[in-house]
């Protein structure tokens, strides 16, 4: 690539208009770039996603006009004078300096600067040098000697949506997702899921029942049981002559919404008070769990089966069924290093608390977080990168002692094992909001080092869901053109050891 310097570094925050009737940051920056023997001068923007939720373990957000104050006087006297670029390392390189000043001043869990502050910051600065330096996202890890095979990732399409998101719903388990899994491209993948969400609404029009969909664009409806929502999508795949190896199932159980209060904690039990089920053990609802599996031999991802602070559940499932299905950790992990690590390093299934990992921007708090969240969880994490993140946020000895309670005795033994067990990333934006293009990023650097890859931004309807799918249309476009064969990831892309009767 062509030498790359960037100077002349400004950063501004506003506030923007975002996609749920609700305010979110935007970061812009400008900078000035000499490329070779040009000159010019670029402007980039990332608003990010705002959520309904954040959670005291993951980056705190703080007021808009707080964030915007917190740019200008804490964040952008960070931004270095001069970044040059000679290879795609050097971008990221640079993105890790600067984070790590994010981290190390911006308080815990980035609560006195903001979390979204240091989100919008952050990912304009990548998104600058990115575009300053011609390359595109997918070309950032690729092998030195350039890409034969890259992998898109699984979708999950939401169709059906329950617990929170419903009022006076039946159904427990917050949404249910169609995955094209047999598609060639992954322009065919989302022909595949267009077609299958047509389809969907034409059953419940011929039923009398409404088309309404939720934040998530998937439909909302009154179903009678946990279980409908599966059977429709069952059904949806049989007229469209789908055979169980063409697609597959999943759920966001969401399952932290069923255990509120601290008496449910405590008791380590569940109100399945949505669908009328009564209060359940922590046993009781992983059997709830195995049903839901059980329910399709192409029944693939469990999100959350167990609440946020009931790592046991998790173990449990895992114990039990991580051998059948790929179990994701959302709320419990809220892609932070702190508890990703332990939760996937023990040597034994039993003692893991999932196969999979989702990753939020936002949780992080920022783009260096999310990239190591990522590369831990794939296998692929520089140690001592991994080490001087934790320490930044004063997390390391208390990691190092947990690993030690698992029969881990170094951080490096700890990223070994994870590697061993082969498990996935499963990319998602932060529920109903989002305003760029920016979220694409992640799997489209990710697939040319990796098949266990899995996205979600929603239903396949809806402009917000929309940026975050179409780029990787066009990425597949661009790559095809220069000769590179795109593959989706497929039931491949599962963790390694898990078995899906369909494809057995």
């Amino acid at each position: 690539m062509v030498e790359t310097i960037v100077t002349s570094f400004k950063l501004k925050g506003r506030e923007i208009l975002s996609s749920y009737a609700a305010f979110t940051l935007e970061g812009e920056m400008t900078a000035r770039v000499k490329r070779g023997q040009e000159y010019f001068t670029i402007c980039e923007r990332n608003g990010i996603a705002k959520g309904t939720s954040d959670g005291e373990a993951e980056a705190i957000y703080i007021p808009n006009d707080r964030a915007i104050r917190s740019i200008a006087k804490n964040i952008a006297p960070l931004l270095p004078k001069k970044v040059v670029i000679k290879n795609p390392k050097d971008i990221l390189n640079a993105c890790a300096a600067f984070d790590l000043q994010l981290v190390q001043k911006a308080g815990p869990n980035k609560k006195n600067w903001g979390g979204n502050a240091c989100l919008a910051a952050s990912t304009v600065f990548f998104q600058t040098l990115l575009k300053a330096s011609g390359l595109e996202a997918w070309q950032l890890l690729q092998p030195r000697r350039g890409i034969k095979t890259f992998y898109m990732p699984n979708i999950a399409f939401n169709m059906v949506c329950g617990g929170e998101h419903v009022p006076g719903t039946k159904q427990d388990i917050q949404e249910m997702f169609f995955f094209a899994m047999n598609e060639k491209s992954v322009k065919g993948v989302f022909e595949r899921g267009t077609k299958f969400f047509k389809q969907f609404e034409k059953n419940l029009v011929r039923d009398k029942l409404p088309t309404g969909t939720a934040k998530e664009r998937g439909f909302v409806f009154p179903v009678k049981d946990n279980f409908e929502g599966l059977k429709r999508i069952k059904e949806c795949a049989k007229q469209l002559k789908l055979k169980p190896v063409d697609y597959a199932i999943g759920t966001d159980n969401a399952f932290s919404e069923i255990q509120k209060g601290d008496q449910l904690r405590k008791a380590g039990k569940y109100d399945m008070r949505f669908s009328g089920m009564g209060i359940k053990t922590r046993k009781q609802l992983i059997d709830f769990n195995a049903k839901v599996v059980k329910s399709a031999l192409n029944f693939v991802t469990m999100e959350d089966p167990g609440s946020e602070s009931d790592v046991a559940a998790h173990k449990l499932m895992n114990e039990k069924y991580g051998d059948r299905v790929q179990i994701v950790i959302d709320d419990a992990a809220v892609t932070q290093l702190r508890f990703i690590i332990p939760f996937l390093a023990a040597p034994e299934q039993k003692n893991r608390a999932g196969n999979s990992i989702l990753i939020k921007l936002n949780q992080a708090g920022t783009f260096t977080e999310t990239c190591l969240a990522t590369e831990i969880t794939l296998g692929l994490a520089d140690v001592d990168r991994v080490e001087q993140f934790l320490a930044a946020r004063k997390d390391l000895k208390d990691v190092l002692r947990q690993l030690e309670e698992l029969g881990v005795g170094s951080l490096k033994e700890a990223i070994k094992n994870i590697k061993k067990g082969g498990f996935t990333a499963f990319f998602s934006h932060r529920s109903t909001e989002g305003s760029s293009e920016f979220l694409p990023y992640m799997p489209l650097m990710y697939g040319a080092v990796s098949r266990k890859l899995w996205f979600k931004a929603g239903a396949p309807n809806g402009e917000r869901n929309l940026q975050n799918y179409n780029p990787l249309i066009r990425a597949e476009e661009a790559m095809r053109a220069r000769g590179i064969k795109t593959v989706v990831a497929g039931f491949q892309g599962l963790p390694e050891g898990v078995k899906i009767p369909a494809v057995k």
